[in-house]
């Protein structure tokens, strides 16, 4: 599935997913379920840390980590001792906006794709929600930007040749995205439905995880400096560096860049 079919699929289903946040009332929790929470929620942020390029995405990282960990700890709360603390709910939107925002901006200049179209919009989105003071236009931002980063990584996992880890990032957002019909569902707030949602969740964040593990792999087996492996491009030894070819000698960029000479086949470090 290329981006642009994703854009479109992920464009049809955002106005459902906003309709459904609005609406939402927070449901009666069990203690074992607001425990389980705190698995995506790990899984994610891990899967956000291996993806980032470079300082500017972990901080994003950390930053939608700590959205995540807020929402599970007013699970918690309010499911074991029921104490309602509504800043701890509030926090996930802001928190994931501002974070995926950072992440994705590193994921562009590692990709050596245009930055300030993000950040226009960041800034837009920003604007409308303190102006509005509604928390509505950082769920509209966060969940694009959490696709889209799912998107950023789809590419950088293909460049490097890591095909599954490609075809992974797609299906976690499709899984995300079969969440929605399940959470507009009249019987959404028996426990036995929130469970089946629950984990529906862990295993897209499960699959996340997966896919960034082997894109951080494949990265990082390609280069040694893992913030520029997607811009740096192979250098080639020139004839001054190398003295100058006679067909003794052979460049092996698998064994550290250095030179050399076959004798009696046999390879001897010049």
């Amino acid at each position: 599935m290329n981006a642009h079919k994703l854009a479109r699929m992920f464009m049809d289903v955002l106005p459902g997913l906003a309709l459904s946040a609005a609406e939402e009332a927070p449901p009666a929790l069990s203690v074992a379920l607001a425990v389980e929470d705190f698995a995506p929620t790990l899984l994610a942020f891990v899967g956000f840390w291996l993806l980032a390029p470079s300082a500017l995405g972990r901080i994003g990282a950390v930053l939608m980590g700590a959205g995540g960990a807020a929402k599970s700890t007013w699970k918690l709360l309010h499911a074991a001792w029921s104490i309602d603390v509504n800043w701890l709910d509030d926090l996930l939107f802001p928190l994931l906006a501002a974070g995926g925002l950072l992440l994705a901006l590193s994921l562009h200049k590692s990709l050596r794709w245009w930055r300030w179209p993000l950040l226009l919009i960041g800034a837009g989105v920003a604007t409308l929600a303190v102006t509005s003071r509604s928390v509505q236009p950082a769920f509209i931002f966060a969940t694009a930007i959490v696709i889209w980063i799912s998107v950023l990584g789809t590419v950088r996992a293909w460049r490097h040749g890591n095909a599954l880890a490609a075809g992974l990032f797609p299906v976690s957002v499709l899984a995300v995205i079969a969440l929605v019909p399940l959470r507009g569902h009249a019987a959404s707030d028996a426990l036995a439905f929130q469970w089946v949602q629950q984990g529906m969740n862990t295993m897209a964040q499960g699959i996340f995880f997966i896919a960034a593990l082997l894109t951080y792999r494949a990265v990082k087996g390609k280069g040694k400096d893992f913030t520029d492996a997607d811009t740096v491009d192979r250098q080639w030894p020139t004839p001054e560096q190398s003295g100058g070819y006679d067909g003794s000698r052979r460049y092996d960029p698998q064994r550290g860049g250095d030179r050399y000479e076959s004798q009696g086949g046999r390879r001897r470090r010049s």
